[in-house]
């Protein structure tokens, strides 16, 4: 399964004094933290099987999945880090629009494996944008499919 990386104690006080929360998608060392997911302002029955979407994993973080099946409320998923799948209610799914984003705008995009992770744009180049990632990690490079708006 999946483990929280370990932390030095300063970065946890910093962190927990900031109010965020240490979640992780899988094992590897990745940047910043991520919001849990918010209310998707869609119908489920909007969902269709084969889109991609940002889906709350067990601990509240998101990370990129493919909708499976949905079922009414109920929407399956797989994640794309790992293969594993979760069935998820409407609230646990975030939709990724082909909406632009501008220099300084704020997002969550994936940096390794599945995960979202908070950042700023700090150059948009057609549908590729670079983030600097808000622990201050290595600035990325990242496909649009793989962005949502914080």
């Amino acid at each position: 399964m999946r483990h929280v990386a370990v932390c030095g104690l300063l970065v946890i006080a910093t962190l927990l004094a900031a109010g965020i929360g240490l979640v992780a998608c899988d094992s590897s060392s990745q940047p910043g933290e991520t919001p849990a997911a918010t209310a998707s302002a869609r119908p489920a029955s909007s969902f269709e099987v084969g889109e991609i979407v940002a889906a709350k994993w067990t601990d509240g973080s998101l990370c990129l999945a493919t909708v499976t099946a949905v079922d009414g409320d109920n929407i399956t998923v797989t994640y794309t880090d790992d293969g594993s799948s979760a069935t998820l209610s409407i609230q646990d799914l975030r939709p990724i629009a082909d909406t632009p984003f501008a220099v300084g705008d704020r997002v969550l995009a994936v940096w390794s494996g599945g995960r979202f992770y908070a950042g700023e744009v700090t150059k948009a180049d057609g549908t590729t944008y670079t983030i600097k990632w808000d622990d201050g990690s290595q600035t990325s490079t990242v496909q649009a499919g793989k962005i949502i708006a914080e």
